[in-house]
């Protein structure tokens, strides 16, 4: 061991929370960047909108520039001090390397393809929802609750001009896409994979990141999500794959309602006859979407043990 790896693994010891167990170390994480988004964040649109909430519908730009600056300051730099007090290298932590070509870019192909199937998942989970004999009216005002919230978040994602819609891009697509992946595939993964097999690893932190964006509705989407990321960032090597794939996720979602007006292309009016083609069209995404994690596996196992080029 040189004198630049003793150093490391000195300053590593000395850290405040080096010894901490990993899984308690997620928990710890988990709770202090809920509570600094949550709370902190509450506070600072309290503080600039006072009570009258409603300014949020007439001042939306003020309302984006809120959202993206509470991310930054707000989960990625309490993500990044957590890191510092445990004593980790940040390029150990969130693999700060360039990522590997060939799974990067079927990364991003993956993201593309399965879109139809998560739009055709959520049309049939809201048929199922509606014809369930048991529970449907508090399962109602749960879902009324929902899109209540959602029709907030699409007054916020919705644009009316090529300069708003990069405002929109920027807050929707690009500031969680950094500071959720430095959070999940960068800090709760690298713990996670310090305790537990990489397969496992990378299914808890889809799992958890699913839950942490607390949408029930959403649930089985979101766990898709968080698992391909993790996926994706285990196989390439890279944070930045992530990065990436998450920004291609959002900004389709944005684009889609800056462009029709909603993120779907169902038919919500229409029977299940007429949104066939849209349940056909998940169903071959969701095949090719399946040979493309296949691919993703096989190209990133090939030489794993190869040194990653730095950025």
């Amino acid at each position: 061991m040189d004198s630049t790896e003793n150093r490391n693994e000195n300053s590593r010891i000395k850290a405040p929370l080096a010894n901490m167990q990993p899984a308690l170390f997620v928990v710890l994480s988990l709770m202090v960047v809920f509570i600094s988004y949550q709370i902190f964040g509450g506070l600072l649109s309290l503080f600039i909108y006072g009570d009258d909430l409603k300014t949020l519908d007439t001042d939306v730009n003020t309302a984006r520039i809120i959202i993206s600056f509470s991310q930054f300051m707000f989960i990625l730099v309490p993500v990044l001090l957590l890191n510092m007090l445990q004593g980790t290298r940040p390029k150990e932590t969130f693999r700060l390397n360039k990522p590997k070509q060939s799974v990067f870019w079927l990364g991003i192909a993956g993201m593309v393809v399965v879109q139809p199937a998560i739009q055709s998942f959520m049309y049939l989970q809201n048929l199922l929802l509606k014809s369930l004999p048991f529970g449907g009216e508090a399962i109602k005002q749960i879902k009324e609750l929902m899109d209540a919230l959602e029709a907030v978040t699409l007054n916020l994602v919705n644009a009316h001009s090529i300069g708003e819609f990069v405002l929109v891009a920027f807050v929707i697509a690009v500031t969680p896409a950094i500071c959720e992946e430095f959070f999940f595939r960068g800090l709760v993964f690298h713990n996670f994979e310090r305790t537990m097999i990489s397969s496992k690893a990378v299914f808890l932190t889809g799992f958890i990141f699913a839950v942490f964006h607390f949408h029930p509705f959403n649930l089985i989407p979101l766990i898709l999500l968080g698992y391909y990321l993790t996926y994706v960032v285990y196989y390439s090597s890279s944070i930045l794959t992530g990065i990436a794939v998450h920004f291609v996720n959002n900004f389709l979602s944005a684009y889609l309602v800056f462009r029709y007006g909603k993120e779907g292309f169902e038919n919500p009016e229409g029977t299940i006859y007429d949104n066939m083609p849209l349940i056909v069209t998940g169903i071959i995404s969701f095949v090719l979407f399946i040979i493309i994690l296949f691919f993703i596996k096989n190209k990133g196992t090939e030489n794993k043990d190869k040194i990653v080029i730095d950025v």
